[in-house]
């Protein structure tokens, strides 16, 4: 008897020791944040109704942008972004170009006919995924004439979305000072701002937080875009938090002197190039229908930016650039790839993690 009662207890101990041996590994997983960033695409391209020389051309082409979102289908491309989502189920996803889009009669009150975002979080429900809108930054609205009789409306919105497991608190949204005011041929002045939101999340079950900012710079011009970076990068400077900054910055690694530059060189580290190394890693541009094949993806504009000092990247990848990730109807997700990556929480501060 007292054999038998010693060798329960050494299993019992054995057991124990494996359990204390199994924590660091458990503890390493638990400081691991997924994180995401995606442009979706508002469905159109928007950018003759710049060119337009006549207030007659601007409102046939404004109609035919409206037909294009409707043509683009963002009910399906939602849920085959939320299926590319599901299999990494990052913990939080930064999103542009989350449309918001309305339509009436010319002179009247307008009713939503595309709402990306609830659209994108049902679809993301029906895969099994909790998420919602940590952070919404709504940027521009612009109402036209589509037509003698109709008008529509455009909103555009850059969302945070975050596990409802995840612990998140303190949202903010910014609006850049640097904006674009153009007058088109027709005499039609446009105002486009831009802008940038962050919320604090938290990693692990030591209460550790990160601070995650997601934006969109403005394409062009380049000193536009450049001073909404410079704004972003020291904006994020006052952060208590370790910081990540997402989203499509609109410049290539190899502008310098841009938003590329300004974090590269600024004190973050860009997690494609850790994880993965210079090639590829391409998240930009498919044509504006979204049926071109094979794939036009030749320039890399999405980014997630870290401090290396705080996190190391331990993995990077894209999803939506492959043709299978197309919906059924031969639709690209978005006109942008989206990018996914692995980041661990230092423990002492430096360095790089290697493996996922």
């Amino acid at each position: 008897m007292r054999r038998r009662l010693f060798a329960l207890l050494a299993a019992a101990g054995l057991a124990a020791a494996a359990a204390v041996q199994a924590t660091p590994a458990q503890a390493d997983t638990q400081r691991k944040l997924e994180i995401a960033t995606y442009n979706v695409y508002l469905g159109a391209d928007l950018a003759p109704l710049a060119t337009a020389p006549t207030p007659q051309e601007l409102v046939r082409l404004a109609g035919i942008a409206y037909d294009q979102m409707v043509a683009t289908d963002f009910p399906a491309r939602a849920r085959a972004i939320s299926h590319l989502l599901r299999r990494d189920r990052p913990d939080v996803v930064g999103l542009q170009e989350v449309a918001l889009w309305q339509r009436g009669p010319l002179g009247g009150s307008l009713q939503i006919t595309y709402d990306f975002l609830d659209i994108l979080l049902r679809e993301l429900a029906t895969a099994g995924l909790r998420y919602h809108a940590a952070a919404v930054n709504t940027t521009n609205t612009t109402t036209l004439p589509i037509s003698a009789t109709e008008q529509a409306s455009f909103t555009d919105r850059d969302v945070i979305l975050v596990q409802d497991r995840v612990r998140v608190t303190n949202a903010q949204s910014n609006i850049y000072a640097a904006k674009l005011v153009f007058t088109t041929p027709a005499g039609v002045t446009f105002t486009r701002v831009r802008g940038w939101s962050t919320v604090d999340v938290g990693v692990g079950h030591k209460r550790a937080q990160v601070r995650v900012a997601n934006t969109h710079l403005e394409p062009a011009p380049p000193a536009i875009r450049n001073a909404q970076g410079q704004e972003l990068h020291t904006a994020l400077a006052q952060s208590p938090l370790p910081v990540v900054a997402v989203g499509d910055f609109n410049a290539t690694p190899t502008d310098a002197t841009g938003p590329y530059g300004t974090f590269a060189t600024g004190g973050y580290d860009d997690a494609w190039l850790v994880a993965r190394g210079a090639a590829d890693g391409f998240t930009a541009l498919q044509d504006a229908d979204l049926r071109n094949v094979p794939s036009k993806l030749d320039r890399r504009l999405d980014y997630v930016f870290y401090q290396p000092a705080q996190l190391s990247a331990v993995w990077a990848e894209l999803i939506g650039e492959e043709l299978r990730d197309r919906t059924s109807t031969g639709l690209w997700p978005s006109d942008h790839a989206g990018l996914v990556v692995t980041l661990r929480l230092n423990s002492k501060g430096t360095g790089h993690d290697s493996g996922r």
